[in-house]
């Protein structure tokens, strides 16, 4: 009950604040700005006092207050920022019920499934979320059970926890307070999930000015991916009926025939939680920001303080979201100058309406978590060029045609008509002048992108070509349309009907396939006995207490415990830039190295022994463990060993 009061007090203050800041528009948009602003301070309101108290009740019931006294303060001070008055925002409502509800269900439905469902096989999830839920689940249990802020990747205790793990500090929260922790991952989940659909839906309208446009690009972006549906029909060893029982061999994960573009619902929002929370902001920041190119005056003050605040919160909730943002800005302040080259100190002068508070929030992120990892052993950023193809598969139009499909052809076609004024006017439709300006921000994403890369997975630049992707979608369903209005108005309906119909299935078919598999899939991520050996964990040891494991990615103790271990899989570790050959190695001593064992788990100030079929399987040799430590849970499958004196102590009843 007290996490749901807590988490209704955010919703319903930030309600109240958009209310009086969003004032001109319709209800719908009032509430998804509320919603928006609630998961801000949801993930942001306690750290601040969780840097003095630690992660504890008491700096939850600050930051409540504070969250609170902000949006309560907003309410009373804030002019309403005017809408835009080309656009039927009330229109677009009657959309968000008969396309964006059924899309959100769907969501609903995978989230339900995928998240650590019960079972009785123990912990169940769904294919997307087999592998990253564990970490993010790791990051959730650890914060809400230790308390340490800021926190320290518990899979690799002593290095500071510099991912964004803002969107698992929410669920920490609602753990902390009480729901369970399925619950906990949940509840945040349906909440951003929905404002991910409304705020595409928002931005689309705002890019396109077209209602049917903006329908046309949530399907061509929820239902997203390309021609790999091609290989499922005897163009190579798999067939149409493996879709869906193979893992991860779907006509948008296809890695051996370099078909990489995954479809966003089940690769990207589903299981990569932090994209999750990056989308539900970025997207209603976009929107903002937009406004804020289009305002002026006081209006243009209003959206730039919200979009660059915003902007600036952004670095620890999703940092690719903040990159793409911050390319996009620099884009539209270039296009800005162009067009005012007259007046471009009242142009500076504007964007700094913007531009100061979202460096002014950020830079304190930047400097204490992001930069010292990105920087560590020589830094990520390297030159790179074609993404994951690397010009070495495919030839560079055929990769991309091939992975995004429709879309990247309509928005090739759409940058020519657009670049031309003549071709413009000739065409009509919505390819306008103002299309034109807004491709320069997603262009320049598009190419940054291409030639360097922020990480050393190749595969995760793919975060940043998304938010390209999103206007990319947007300016390709505005050039179909507009074809589509123009053939049927020369009543070549043949035509007409064609470019609709045939954009729709090329554009979504691999997607709607890939959707289904995740809508089947099922494995087990935790057996029984791993959730009876967690249980005993959280119920009788100290919150803080230090565990040798095996690096197997769904760690029962780092995951559903929250327990420190010495090293975790490299799966999460190496692609964060961390380097754990060492701990490795001596994990491995302390299982089978009986002449070593002693010191090292001196060294590393080991509490317990983990001992399951992983731990068996990975290090054969541990029987010496046996006799040397005193056994303090048994269940057949799993066994818990007490090293230190105070895990003796603590557990000093019988062995279950």
């Amino acid at each position: 009950m007290l996490a749901l009061l807590y988490f209704i007090l955010h919703l319903g203050g930030w309600q109240y604040a958009s209310q009086r800041l969003l004032a001109t528009h319709p209800l719908w948009v009032r509430i998804t700005a509320g919603l928006v602003l609630a998961t801000v301070a949801l993930m942001w309101a306690p750290v601040p006092f969780a840097f003095l108290l630690g992660f504890t009740p008491l700096a939850h019931g600050l930051g409540l207050a504070l969250s609170l006294g902000l949006a309560a303060g907003l309410a009373l001070q804030a002019k309403p920022l005017a809408a835009n008055p080309a656009l039927d925002y009330q229109a677009l409502a009657r959309s968000l019920l008969w396309l964006g509800l059924p899309l959100l269900l769907l969501m609903a439905y995978l989230l339900h499934t995928h998240l650590i469902q019960p079972s009785p096989a123990g912990l169940d999830v769904g294919q997307s979320t087999f592998g990253d839920l564990q970490m993010h689940m790791g990051m959730v249990t650890s914060l809400a059970h230790q308390q340490v802020f800021p926190p320290d990747y518990s899979i690799l205790p002593g290095q500071r926890l510099s991912y964004p793990f803002l969107v698992n500090l929410v669920s920490s929260s609602l753990l902390q307070l009480g729901l369970p922790l399925r619950w906990a991952l949940l509840l945040p989940s349906l909440l951003m999930c929905a404002l991910i659909v409304a705020c595409f839906m928002l931005l689309a309208l705002e890019v396109s000015k077209d209602r049917r446009a903006t329908e046309l690009a949530t399907l061509l972006f929820f239902l997203n991916g390309g021609l790999g549906f091609i290989y499922f029909f005897g163009w190579h060893e798999y067939t149409f009926g493996q879709i869906l029982t193979e893992f991860y061999k779907t006509p948008t994960n296809y890695n051996e025939m370099n078909i990489r573009w995954s479809n966003v619902i089940a690769d990207m929002i589903i299981p990569q939680r932090t994209t999750m929370a990056g989308w539900s902001v970025a997207l209603f920041t976009l929107w903002s920001l937009l406004r804020f190119t289009r305002a002026s005056g006081a209006d243009k003050r209003g959206w730039g303080i919200l979009a660059g605040a915003l902007v600036g919160l952004l670095p620890m909730i999703h940092t690719h979201s903040f990159m793409a943002i911050g390319l996009i800005s620099l884009g539209w302040l270039g296009v800005d100058l162009v067009v005012r080259r007259q007046q471009w100190l009242t142009v500076i002068a504007d964007w700094c309406w913007y531009g100061l508070p979202a460096i002014a929030v950020a830079i304190g992120q930047l400097l204490y978590w992001t930069f010292p990892q990105a920087t560590a052993g020589g830094g990520f950023v390297h030159w790179h060029l074609n993404w994951v193809n690397e010009l070495k598969i495919d030839p560079y139009l055929w990769f991309y045609l091939k992975n995004i499909g429709v879309v990247y052809l309509a928005w090739l076609a759409a940058l020519a008509l657009l670049a031309h004024s003549r071709w413009r006017s000739q065409l009509g439709g919505l390819l306008d002048s103002d299309l034109a300006r807004l491709q320069f921000g997603p262009a320049l994403i598009y190419l940054v992108a291409e030639v360097l890369i922020f990480q050393p997975n190749l595969y995760d630049n793919n975060k940043l070509f998304y938010i390209w992707y999103v206007f990319a979608t947007i300016t390709a369903s505005a050039l179909i349309i507009t074809l589509y209005r123009r053939w049927r108005l020369q009543q070549r309906y043949l035509w007409a009907a064609a470019i609709l119909v045939l954009s729709l299935v090329l554009g979504t078919i691999s997607g709607a396939l890939t959707l289904a598999r995740e809508w089947v899939s099922n494995y087990n991520a935790y057996s029984g006995a791993h959730v009876a050996a967690a249980e005993f964990i959280v119920a009788r040891t100290p919150a803080n207490a230090m565990f040798i494991t095996a690096d197997n990615h769904n760690n029962t103790v780092a995951a559903l415990t929250g327990r420190n271990i010495v090293v975790g899989t490299d799966t999460y570790l190496f692609f964060h830039g961390l380097n754990t050959k060492q701990r490795h190695d001596d994990v491995a001593a302390m299982y089978q190295d009986p002449a070593r064992r002693a010191a090292l788990l001196a060294q590393y100030q080991v509490d317990y022994i983990y001992v399951s079929d992983f731990e068996r399987g990975r290090y054969p040799a541990l029987n010496s463990l046996f006799g040397a430590y005193p056994v303090i849970f048994d269940n057949g499958a799993v066994q818990i060993l007490a090293v230190s004196a105070r895990a003796r102590s603590s557990s000093s009843t019988a062995a279950e």
